[in-house]
């Protein structure tokens, strides 16, 4: 999902050169700094990195955690590592196999073509933005579907049990649950918020950059595209070890952004802030998101009206 900072039509994201009323640029920033007990949390002045982010309340970029979100999190980890499915709960049966495509069949094809334009777009995406995209949830889901594109076009030629094909299989629902949450919360939530919260003067241009190719995308396409990788090609009903791999993932980003981008002044998502007790409840739903969207696409697939067989 993108943020505000994205959405402003002629801002560049996390350029490298200072911004006006920037304080600290990303060459200030020692990896040492991170492990240095003697150095504030948060790393740049006002917590807010090149000052790209003064748009986000003070309150949310500096200033001590709420006491609830370290034992929130802790929690949740703790709980994760628990719940680790063993290996021998997931195999790579008959009924996977036959879900990749045959080789230069037309599915085949299929994802050779999208797994190349995908790549084109990251490719676009990152030249005009810069590198500092990455860091963003749709674009990490966006390379996870990418990739997932790539394996399923190389699945015809891979011995059973490879290691690529058990890659392949395990990013099927982080790939589409990441799409299904990107592609919910900003058609439907986040760019609402920041159309109604642009002066009307502006609220032109945002749509212009909301309609833009690389935003449609992947704020729209990029559904299209999950579904017809994962669904459309697969009657295998999503087990608790995708969904765990899921949330694997979504707690692996949330550490990242607490404890990385939160201490240099990225506040991509600050509804996620760990300042409020809000962001307890904003974390809650993510996961819940998680656990609804693997329901929903189970009772999809349930109904078989979407999947396609490869088995002949």
């Amino acid at each position: 999902m993108c943020t505000k900072n994205d959405a402003h039509p002629k801002g560049q994201a996390f350029s490298t050169t200072s911004a006006p009323g920037s304080l600290n640029s990303i060459q200030d920033i020692s990896f040492l700094k991170f492990f240095d007990p003697n150095s504030p949390w948060v790393l740049v002045n006002e917590g807010s990195l090149m000052g790209f982010f003064d748009f986000v309340p003070k309150y949310l970029r500096v200033g001590p955690w709420t006491a609830v979100a370290p034992i929130y999190i802790t929690i949740i980890v703790s709980k994760l590592i628990y719940w680790m499915p063993e290996r021998e709960t997931f195999s790579l049966d008959d009924e996977i196999l036959s879900s990749h495509p045959i080789e230069y069949s037309t599915y085949w094809i299929y994802n050779i073509v999208v797994f190349l334009w995908m790549k084109l777009v990251l490719l676009t995406t990152l030249k005009k933005r810069g590198p500092g995209v990455l860091l963003t949830y749709t674009i990490q889901s966006w390379i996870m579907l990418t990739t997932r594109h790539g394996l399923s076009a190389l699945a015809p030629f891979l011995p059973r049990n490879h290691t690529l094909l058990w890659m392949n299989e395990l990013l099927r629902f982080p790939a589409l649950a990441t799409a299904s949450i990107t592609f919910f919360y900003w058609n439907f939530i986040i760019s609402p918020v920041i159309y109604y919260n642009f002066p009307v003067q502006k609220r032109r241009d945002f749509m212009k950059f909301n309609f833009n190719f690389r935003m449609i995308q992947v704020h729209f396409f990029n559904v299209i595209f999950a579904v017809m990788n994962t669904i459309v090609t697969s009657s295998r009903q999503f087990q608790f070890v995708d969904l765990w791999c899921a949330l694997a993932g979504a707690v692996g980003y949330a550490l990242l952004y607490l404890l990385v981008l939160d201490r240099i002044g990225v506040h991509l998502y600050p509804v996620f802030s760990p300042r409020t007790f809000w962001s307890v409840l904003s974390w809650s739903a993510l996961l819940g998101t998680y656990w609804l969207c693997f329901q929903l696409w189970n009772a999809v697939i349930s109904s078989g009206k979407l999947s396609l067989s490869f088995a002949d």
